[in-house]
């Protein structure tokens, strides 16, 4: 899978202030199917790298913007790297729609590109 490429279709598609299901990257990247072993998926990998550059640089999660069709927000690994990279907490159902909210919107407002 080409990083660079998925970093600039992730903000992409924050920038249009949209989001993306994981089914469609892993089709548009020609990934294998989610089938439930996220932490053996190329898009795992993918995304804690994405995560990691963006805590370093201060800037909101690109992840922000994919989501699961079956959750309308992005999966527990998501919240996961927030937790640990940038000491935001989501428990529950509220918490984490709540989180994924602000994340996503930061994220559409981000001047991608422009850094």
């Amino acid at each position: 899978m080409d990083f660079s490429k998925l970093a600039v279709r992730l903000e992409t598609v924050a920038t249009k202030g949209r989001t993306i299901y994981y089914s469609d990257l892993v089709a548009e990247f020609g990934l294998p199917p989610l089938d439930g072993a996220w932490t053996s998926h190329p898009l795992s990998a993918a995304f804690d790298r994405l995560d990691r550059e963006d805590a370093e640089a201060n800037r909101p999660f690109r992840t922000s913007v994919v989501i699961a069709k079956d959750l309308n927000r992005p999966g527990d690994g998501f919240f996961k790297s927030l937790f640990e990279l940038k000491h935001v907490s989501a428990k529950s159902e509220n918490q984490k729609m709540e989180v994924f909210a602000r994340e996503f919107q930061a994220a559409s407002q981000y001047p991608w590109g422009e850094t």
